[in-house]
C-alpha cells in the first residue's frame, strides 16, 4: 500500500527528513528503520488525533485572484495581509492552513506533473516567521515546498528545515476548498 507521494493527502513528521544524519531534535537517521519504522517522531504520535486551533490563510482571495501561479510562493506578507484583512493571528500551536488554489486550477486545467511545470506552495521565506509564531503544523494544497525551490541543496526548505530544524508536522495536498468556501459565508 503507497501512503505517501504525489497525489496523496498525508502528513509528514519530523521522522520524514534527515539533516546530515540527523532528525529533529539532533536525534540520529537510525531510529527511523524499514524494519522498525519510526521509533522516533512517529505518526503514531497524533493517533488520538490533533486539537488544536487552525488558521486559514486564503492566498488567492487576499491576492484577488483564482489560484496562485505554479512556482510562486505565499510570502510572509501574504499571510501578514490575510492577519489583518481576516481579523486573525497566526499563534503558537496553531495549524496554519495555506490555499494556494490549486485545486479548482486542477479541475479547470487537467493535472500536471509539478516537477516539470512547477507547483506553488509558501516560499522559504516564510520559515522564520513559522518559526517566530511557533507554529504547530503547516497544512496546504499542494506539496508545501515552492517547486523548484530556488535553493540549489535545499529542493524542499520548507520539510528540510521545517521538519528538521523545527519540528514542524506537515501536511500535505489537503483538500482546502470547503473550509475556505465556508469561511466566506461566515465572513471569517
Amino acid at each position: 500500500m503507497r501512503i505517501h507521494g504525489g497525489p496523496v493527502t498525508h502528513m509528514d513528521t519530523p521522522a520524514h527528513f534527515f539533516w546530515e544524519g540527523k532528525m529533529y531534535n539532533g536525534r540520529p537517521a537510525h531510529l527511523i528503520s524499514t524494519n522498525l519504522g519510526a521509533t522516533a517522531e512517529s505518526i503514531e504520535l497524533a493517533k488520538d488525533g490533533i486539537v488544536t486551533k487552525a488558521v486559514l490563510v486564503d492566498a488567492p482571495m487576499i491576492r484577488g485572484m483564482d489560484w496562485l501561479e505554479r512556482g510562486e510562493g505565499v510570502m510572509p506578507d501574504d499571510i501578514l495581509a490575510a492577519e489583518e484583512q481576516c481579523g486573525f493571528r497566526v499563534d503558537e500551536g496553531d495549524v496554519l492552513l495555506v490555499r494556494t488554489g490549486q485545486l479548482p486550477r486542477r479541475n479547470v486545467e487537467g493535472p500536471v506533473n509539478f516537477q516539470q511545470v512547477g507547483g506553488t506552495a509558501c516560499q522559504a521565506a516564510c520559515l522564520p516567521l513559522f518559526y517566530e509564531r511557533g507554529i504547530a503544523m503547516k497544512r496546504t494544497d499542494t506539496s508545501n515546498d515552492v517547486i523548484p525551490s530556488g535553493y540549489p541543496s535545499l529542493t524542499n526548505p520548507i520539510h528540510q528545515v521545517g521538519l528538521v530544524a523545527m519540528g514542524l508536522w506537515i501536511l500535505d495536498r489537503a483538500n482546502l476548498e470547503d473550509p475556505s468556501q465556508k469561511c466566506s459565508e461566515l465572513n471569517r
